[in-house]
């Protein structure tokens, strides 16, 4: 029996008919709210901004959106949202409607979401950069993955223009202090494209880095041994993926939790806008031997269309993992996946 549970929150309509890149999160209020992109009809457009649902009963139900962070003469998007001592911050990165002087800061609320911070320079990573879902590992450490094309002399200058969407590199930031300083990692890579990445803890407290790597159908694994500082060079695994974000989590009992698409096919006919990949299904895949294998695999949804960019949180109970994603770039949907 179908036991997840799932339902619409956000409609892209005329004039902002996109959506994309949403990130559920479960205030300590017990509030939910699920941060998303829209603005415009497609991404990267300069009309592309923040905005904010929030559900007051456990994701039944989605209240209309608000404006999170909106600009009259750039697009801005968000790459995370991380909630630490009741105080949400999302890292925003703005550029001017087509990746050119992309610009990395933060904006921070400690009332839900109703107000909001003026943007503040990300220093560690000032530019033509997406950070990634912050890991709290167990030994107390921010690890922040990151992939940035901050490798030209330019930085007003588009990845789109200049050909370095191509050159991906991944790294980590690592703070052991809550976010007031970081120190950063090797780099690694190149990574093809947008090289979304994740990282996440083993048992003997390894870290693993997957990434994804456009045209390849594939994911890329890298490994630490030194709580971040240090990573290996990137190799291909047998994880398939058409080109997009995967989200992992680790559960308190060990296991590793992937929601990812199991598909290799890096193209479809009917792909959506500069989305040229064949993103269904959508689907839960768990390891109990530290990502050695993937005993349990699930199928969530293949429900035909483009099914992306999934990212939520583990109930604090354990037994369900919730998150958004978005469906065919106009829709964005909650899902609740329950766990095994």
């Amino acid at each position: 029996m179908d036991m997840d549970r799932k339902s619409l929150v956000y409609r892209g309509t005329s004039p902002d008919t996109t959506t994309v890149d949403q990130a559920l999160r479960i205030l300590p209020d017990g509030e939910w709210v699920v941060i998303f992109v829209t603005g415009g009809t497609a991404e990267p457009r300069k009309e592309n901004y923040i905005a904010l649902c929030r559900s007051s009963d456990r994701g039944e139900s989605w209240a209309d959106a608000e404006t999170v962070l909106r600009y009259d003469d750039k697009a801005c998007v968000l790459t995370e949202a991380f909630l630490h001592d009741g105080t949400l911050t999302v890292y925003v990165s703005s550029h001017d409607g087509h990746f050119g002087d992309w610009q990395v800061s933060t904006i921070e609320s400690t009332d839900g979401g109703r107000s909001w911070t003026e943007p503040v320079p990300f220093e560690p990573l000032p530019r033509r950069t997406f950070v990634r879902n912050i890991y709290v590992a167990t030994w107390g450490d921010w690890i922040m993955p990151y992939q940035t094309y901050d490798t030209v002399e330019d930085p007003a200058v588009s990845p789109l223009d200049d050909g370095s969407h191509k050159l991906a590199m991944n790294g980590t930031l690592v703070s052991s202090d809550q976010g007031r300083t970081w120190v950063g990692s090797n780099r690694i890579g190149p990574l093809s494209g947008w090289a979304e990445n994740n990282v996440v803890e083993l048992s003997d407290g390894r870290l693993v880095m997957l990434a994804r790597s456009d045209w390849t159908g594939k994911l890329f694994r890298s490994e630490s041994r030194d709580q971040g500082r240090t990573w290996a060079d990137f190799e291909p695994t047998d994880i398939p993926n058409p080109s997009c974000k995967a989200r992992l989590w680790r559960l308190d009992d060990g296991r590793i939790v992937l929601i990812h698409n199991p598909n290799s096919a890096t193209s479809h006919p009917n792909s959506k806008f500069l989305a040229g990949c064949h993103r269904n299904p959508l689907a839960i895949w768990i390891s109990d031997d530290d990502m050695e294998t993937w005993g349990y695999r699930r199928i969530l949804t293949d429900f035909p269309g483009m099914l992306a960019y999934p990212d939520g949180v583990v109930d604090p109970e354990g037994g369900w993992v919730h998150f958004a994603f978005d469906y065919n770039r106009h829709d964005v949907i909650y899902w609740g996946a329950k766990l095994p």
